[in-house]
């Protein structure tokens, strides 16, 4: 008792304005990028990494046949090419990002995926969800339980998520339905990949036990 309230301290609330300061600036880029006919990708080294490396090397494991890929933007769109041989998927709760979707698009919450007969997926990308719309230690239970029904046997999880205040009030480590998963590298990466930058951007990839 007595002590400070850490989403009440200076570094706490410091980091959570420029995290939404740099919100609102990588949607407005984004915007900008559309409104003048550029391509429609957001600049950051994360981005960069999943999009040049991570993907597409997921897309050359011929054993990964159907794709969930959860949320959906303007700068996701093209992802669904990157998977040439795979039957992909998106998802996302909001109707009106349906149109940012792949034909095969579920409009939900990666909790309720257990109402949609969609599975079984050979890979789940849950990047940029966990502390973006999964926000409580409830909701990321329930997400993770329903990705883990929803994989295919030996299936694979990609959990994409930002290590700064307030992004990471739930962090994997305190997520008890991954004790369903073990960590499982992907090619040269370890099972565990830190961005350098402001928001900190961690890849954690995970293997159905």
């Amino acid at each position: 008792s007595g002590g400070q309230c850490p989403e009440s301290s200076p570094h706490w609330v410091a980091n959570a304005v420029l995290a939404t300061i740099a919100g609102i600036g990588c949607s407005l880029d984004v915007a900008l990028q559309a409104a003048t006919g550029g391509a429609s990708r957001r600049r950051s080294a994360d981005r960069q990494l999943l999009e040049e490396f991570i993907l597409p090397t997921f897309s050359l494991d011929r054993s990964i046949r159907r794709v969930l890929f959860c949320g959906c933007a303007r700068y996701t769109q093209a992802y669904e090419g990157l998977f040439p041989h795979s039957e992909y998927w998106t998802l996302d709760p909001s109707p009106r990002r349906q149109r940012f979707g792949s034909k095969l698009h579920v409009v939900d919450r990666l909790e309720a995926l257990n109402r949609h007969a969609v599975g079984p997926f050979d890979l789940i990308i849950c990047n940029g969800v966990l502390g973006w719309g999964i926000n409580d230690p409830q909701q990321a239970e329930a997400a993770i339980r329903a990705a883990h029904a929803a994989l295919a046997s030996r299936g694979r999880l990609l959990l994409g998520w930002n290590d700064v205040a307030p992004r990471n009030r739930v962090r994997p480590e305190h997520i008890t339905a991954l004790a369903a998963f073990t960590p499982a590298p992907l090619s040269r990466f370890g099972a565990r990949v830190r961005v350098p930058g402001w928001h900190r951007h961690v890849f954690d990839f995970y293997r159905k036990a």
